[in-house]
């Protein structure tokens, strides 16, 4: 199954019919789902300082029949982390570096060696504060009346400057550093610490396909972590088993380009961009850009 979501809010769009100058930016396509639907207010999550963590992703296949070039990737994780003992940082939150890592095989993951990789800034939510009637008065209470220690929220690279096309199959990595662990820790304390990627523990996935349902790719420095007890490595990114039913929760999505002019033909134009990922307004468009570039 395939959707197609937006990327940006409604009122951009209404900007663009109201001035008319602007280009429409298009929809990309939805080609690897595993984030929960509907998403609880926290969600099981893998930890990077208590489990002593540089990198966890997984080996996805993507929808058949999509398109490949590079355009969003959403993942969802999980804050842990108070205001109230970092009140020195702005209240909405603080800033962190995380990085989305590519690789074309197991083997470029166990070398490190991705075929592409993206670091971006994230503000990332404080949780809310607790609730004194919750059990043990730590948690917070939401909407849903249940009580839970994190908060969850969604983070959302943009690879379109990358102008890449995707492999059908490929393993992704989420990685980034807290005070003792990642490829360079920090060194010191912060709210990194209670930083979580989320899991989605209701297979299968919505879109696309999860490789190994039972394992994940992670990077301990324990051995004791993996499943194997470190007999495969330690501190490499590389396949664990005994996961099941969890899996990493993210979504990719995508766009296509036209290549030929054929490409453009029979309502087909609707689902192409250009290399500024702006859509078409016709066929006639979609041709033209086939043939000079514009």
């Amino acid at each position: 199954m395939k959707k197609s979501v937006s990327m940006f809010p409604s009122f951009m769009f209404a900007g663009v019919l109201l001035l008319g100058a602007a280009p429409v930016l298009a929809q990309g396509t939805v080609v690897y789902d595993s984030i929960p639907s509907p998403t609880a207010p926290n969600v099981p999550s893998q930890g990077f300082q208590c489990c002593a963590t540089a990198e966890i992703g997984d080996e996805v296949r993507l929808e058949a029949d999509t398109p490949r070039r590079t355009g969003f990737t959403t993942v969802l994780m999980s804050s842990w982390s108070l205001h109230s003992n970092y009140t020195d940082m702005p209240p909405a939150g603080y800033t962190h570096p995380i990085t989305l890592n590519i690789y074309l095989d197991a083997a470029s993951a166990l070398a490190n060696t991705p075929a592409r990789a993206v670091t971006q800034n994230f503000v990332i939510p404080w949780r809310p504060v607790a609730d004194p009637t919750c059990p043990g008065g730590t948690a917070w209470r939401a909407a849903d009346a249940n009580c839970y220690n994190g908060f969850a929220f969604t983070i959302a690279f943009d690879l379109r400057s990358l102008n890449y096309d995707l492999p059908e199959q490929f393993i992704y990595g989420i990685a980034y550093n807290t005070t003792t662990w990642g490829y360079a820790p920090i060194g010191a304390p912060g709210p990194y610490e209670s930083l979580n990627v989320g899991l989605n523990r209701t297979p299968p996935v919505a879109v696309g396909t999860d490789v190994y349902p039972d394992g994940v790719y992670v990077n301990y420095q324990h051995a004791a972590f993996y499943a194997d007890g470190g007999a495969g490595g330690v501190g490499t990114f590389r396949l664990d088993t005994g996961w099941a039913p969890f899996t990493p929760a993210v979504q990719f999505t995508t766009f296509a380009l036209p290549t030929t002019t054929a490409s453009c033909k029979n309502g087909a134009w609707q689902n192409l961009v250009r290399s500024d990922f702006t859509s078409f307004k016709n066929q006639g468009a979609c041709v033209s850009y086939v043939q000079t570039g514009k």
